[in-house]
């Protein structure tokens, strides 16, 4: 069976990544990191099948709702899927939130999700027009952390957690990308 692509999103590249929205073929990696990996001990999972496909397909239909959403993060020379970099929105009374995630630990270390989230915040910025974003980083996770400042992100001390009990909320001023 042949499953429709999702059309009218963009493709932004880099010189090591090609992001862009997900296709079904992207789901058996999502589902292998999502359902077993403990890469997920710092978003609540791993999550049961049910709920990864649930993920997926929100993924996907964000872009419908918001006009934005997650890129899949993919090599450019292979085309293979490795995770997951740009905004997502829960409600309307929280702002876009940005997000990472590297699905597997041999893409670890390699600077492909520095590398995404710079592409995809000079997109937000230079495309859209967002001038301001947020993240929310469980307190543990010092490499999403460090990630977070990499990309110009200061920690908000005086945010209340949201979405994520343990967590730590870093604001990032998207005009400063275009310089």
């Amino acid at each position: 069976m042949t499953f429709p692509a999702l059309t009218g999103t963009p493709v932004l590249e880099t010189e090591r990544l090609i992001l862009r929205t997900f296709i079904a073929a992207d789901l058996p990696a999502f589902r292998a990191y999502a359902t077993s990996s403990d890469r997920t001990r710092y978003t609540g999972g791993p999550k049961p099948e049910y709920a990864v496909q649930e993920k997926f397909a929100s993924m996907i239909g964000h872009w419908r709702l918001r006009g934005f959403g997650r890129f899949a993060i993919t090599c450019r020379e292979t085309g293979r899927a490795m995770g997951h970099v740009g905004p997502f929105q829960l409600t309307d009374l929280a702002g876009p939130e940005l997000t990472w995630t590297l699905w597997s630990d041999e893409f670890e270390g390699r600077g492909f999700a520095l590398e995404a989230a710079r592409r995809v915040n000079l997109w937000l910025a230079r495309d859209l027009g967002w001038h301001h974003a947020h993240c929310e980083i469980d307190a543990d996770n010092t490499p999403s952390r460090r990630l977070a400042e990499k990309l110009g992100g200061e920690l908000d001390g005086a945010a209340a957690a949201g979405w994520m009990a343990h967590g730590v909320t870093y604001r990032f001023d998207l005009a400063s990308v275009m310089s």
